[in-house]
């Protein structure tokens, strides 16, 4: 039987991270809906590095789903753009790594990379960004 999608989320203050984590089962669009509901719920989520935990969570995010968060937040973010914040993905699904690499220069990889441990994503958003 499936488990509903279910995505919370806490801020680090002192970090500036946005932890989202993500339980359940999910479609692509179903996915990215939710993520947005999250975002607005968070005062500018864009000025925020990110971690997105799919450790939970069974389904596949599209390409044009994945476009259509980046595209909300670049819309509710305003012009001029704001700086580029990083977003660190945990997953132990194999199959992620290889759709990141195919994601290529749409999602370039000193801003988004793929974790399987929490404490190695926080690690890498400590670094100075690129």
């Amino acid at each position: 039987m499936p488990r509903p999608l279910r995505l919370s989320h806490l801020i680090d203050p002192d970090r500036h991270i946005l932890l989202v984590t993500a339980r359940g089962d999910y479609t692509s669009e179903g996915f990215a809906d939710a993520l947005i509901a999250v975002y607005q719920q968070v005062e500018r989520p864009w000025t925020y590095d990110r971690i997105l935990d799919m450790r939970s969570a069974q389904g596949v995010v599209e390409f044009q789903d994945l476009l259509k968060v980046s595209v909300w937040l670049a819309q509710v973010a305003g012009t001029p753009p704001p700086p580029r914040r990083r977003l660190a993905l945990i997953s132990n699904d194999p199959f992620d790594r290889a759709r990141m690499n195919a994601l290529g220069d749409a999602f370039p990889h000193a801003y988004i990379q793929l974790f399987d441990r929490r404490d190695e994503a926080i690690e890498w958003l400590a670094t100075p960004q690129p």
